[in-house]
């Protein structure tokens, strides 16, 4: 198996899980009792928080649990629910940013990006007036992996009475990051992207925002629900791990990128400003759909647009947005991780090579 899809979800790393499966019964309580192995939970619950607030910068009292940055970017949209106000986002934000300022009552503003993939401070400049309260962009795209210029609009907004969220799933463990420099409000954050387990996420906040989920006074009563210790545990291990692998992250990425020079295809988004793990590739010569079966055929897993309720594969809105739908159509992601090695990538490239040779013959 060639698994080249980490942008939608890392591979696990056994140790870190079998570790934790060891040494359960030292922390499987609620971390809300008060007995001692609540108590003794709770111990664990807190250090996994810390561990995490000082990956990007931030106090632990800052740091609050969910069930995924879903979650964590949702709670932020429904707070500014405000017929009166005005948001300011982009059109290639993932879907749940998107999906929820569909439902909003606010007036929003997506901001439309270029060929490069990135968001132009001087459009986002001029958008902004006395009603804006709230300025929401992606860190790193999904798709492209493209780094959208995220401190210096964090300059651009810090002295305005709106607030700044990012949304920093793809940036963990990637790119470097310090909500203090960032100048951001709010951060959403997603364990299973670094390879915790699924169904877990971080949401940063400044200052308390309005719950999303009542019912409890887990997280300091902003977000209630029995804690998810073991998932908090594994991807606060999980970083540890991450800040080791990124050299051979970076390896591996720029490796595939010298081997598919023989290939006929150009990259979407300024390769320049792109993340370590992601690249997004135009293959004018094969339907992303066509080409990743014969890929799946040949147990290499990659992923083009996201995949509807039906199971059929839609064209990236985020390459649409960019260039066009046709394009969209002839794109494929490819996103590494801690599993890949050179061998992994010689063999996509000779299956690719196979794909353009039959095709070519046609």
């Amino acid at each position: 198996m060639t698994y080249l899809d980490y942008a939608s979800t890392s591979m696990k790393r056994s140790n870190v899980l079998n570790n934790l499966i060891n040494k359960i019964e030292d922390f499987d309580g609620n971390p809300s009792s008060t007995h001692r192995l609540g108590r003794n939970a709770n111990k664990y619950l807190e250090e996994a928080r810390s561990i995490i607030a000082e990956e990007i910068g931030a106090k632990s009292d800052n740091i609050f649990f969910t069930s995924g940055a879903s979650e964590s970017n949702n709670t932020v949209i429904a707070n500014f629910n405000n017929a009166n106000f005005e948001i300011i986002s982009s059109n290639i934000e993932h879907k749940s940013i998107l999906e929820p300022l569909k439902r909003n009552k606010s007036k929003v503003i997506l901001l439309e990006v270029g060929k490069d993939g990135k968001v132009s401070l001087e459009d986002l400049r001029k958008n902004i007036n006395e009603n804006t309260k709230l300025v929401s962009l992606i860190y790193v795209n999904n798709e492209t992996g493209v780094i959208q210029p995220i401190k210096e609009i964090g300059q651009l907004l810090k002295d305005k009475d709106i607030w700044f969220h990012v949304d920093a799933v793809q940036a963990l463990g990637h790119v470097d990051i310090d909500v203090n420099e960032i100048k951001c409000d709010s951060m959403s954050l997603s364990g299973h992207k670094i390879g915790g387990l699924n169904g877990f996420g971080v949401l940063y906040l400044r200052k308390n925002l309005k719950p999303l989920i009542a019912g409890g006074n887990q997280e300091h009563g902003q977000r209630a629900g029995t804690s998810n210790l073991l998932a908090a545990l594994s991807m606060a291990h999980s970083i540890e791990y991450m800040k080791s692998e990124k050299d051979h992250i970076t390896e591996i990425k720029k490796y595939f990128l010298d081997k598919l020079k023989n290939i006929p295809h150009e990259i979407n988004g300024d390769l320049e400003c792109t993340s370590n793990h992601i690249v997004n590739v135009y293959f004018p010569f094969a339907k992303s759909d066509l080409l990743l079966t014969y890929l799946d055929m040949n147990d290499i897993y990659v992923s083009a647009g996201s995949a509807c309720l039906a199971g059929s594969l839609e064209p990236s809105y985020v390459i649409e947005a960019m260039y066009d739908k046709e394009r969209a159509k002839k794109s494929v992601r490819f996103s590494f991780g801690f599993t890949n090695t050179k061998e992994d990538i010689d063999k996509v490239i000779e299956t690719l090579e196979m794909f353009y040779d039959r095709k070519s013959k046609l």
